[in-house]
């Protein structure tokens, strides 16, 4: 079961639900949208599954895979007796890069990844990994731009390229699905001059291989 937090945005369900299905797994929302995890992991229980894996659908270590997903899986197992859930890790790797470049315009001398923001800095430090990497797989300078907390803004990104003489920056979107956080942070890329905007990841090949070692991984170490 692929977990994510939800959003009050159309999109961002259907863009869950649509990877859900693409890696051939159930979906469940901890907030906003509907089923809940812990109705997903009963129904799975109720089919007559033993074992279970949440997998966080989530690109960082953040609050909701170090808290709420814990609390999702003591709460289904204490619901149904001899249902295990294993827990998996966030699906942030950077084999993603090669996801985010695809597809980008002939001549682009420049890259922003965009992503939401965090004030954990190994958060922050993910997210420039991840720059860094799909800088080097296209041979240009990159790097990362935030749509809320601490480091350089998704303008601040793309006007330090500039001045560092590019003049094609690509504002791509290290982003599961559409929302709010994404949208502000492609809008600053292309009021500060970025000539591409990218799409969210969705059901990327890349990140529909990383859920399946994931969720591997966890039935590994349960």
């Amino acid at each position: 079961m692929l977990v994510a937090h939800g959003s009050p945005d159309p999109r961002s369900p259907e863009a869950v639900r649509a990877i859900a299905a693409a890696a051939g797994v159930r979906a469940g929302f901890l907030e906003f949208n509907e089923p809940h995890p812990v109705e997903v992991l009963t129904d799975l229980a109720d089919a007559g599954a033993e074992h279970a894996v949440a997998l966080p659908l989530l690109l960082t270590d953040a609050y909701h895979a170090k808290t709420d997903l814990p609390e999702v899986a003591r709460r289904a197992e204490e619901a149904r007796t001899g249902l295990a859930v294993a827990l998996g890790r966030p699906v942030g790797d950077r084999s993603l890069a090669a996801a985010l470049i695809r597809g980008l315009p002939e001549g682009t001398d420049g890259l922003v990844v965009c992503a939401a923001g965090t004030r954990v800095d190994a958060g922050r430090a993910h997210v420039a990994e991840i720059a860094a990497e799909a800088g080097r797989l296209l041979g240009v300078p990159a790097g990362p731009g935030f749509a809320s907390g601490p480091g350089p803004s998704a303008d601040d990104a793309v006007r330090a390229l500039n001045a560092q003489g590019a003049r094609r920056v690509a504002a791509v979107c290290y982003f599961i699905a559409p929302g709010l956080l994404c949208d502000k942070a492609t809008a600053a890329a292309r009021d500060a001059g970025a000539t591409h905007i990218g799409e969210p990841l969705g059901a990327a090949p890349e990140l529909l291989a990383v859920i399946a070692e994931r969720a591997a991984e966890a039935q590994r170490h349960a």
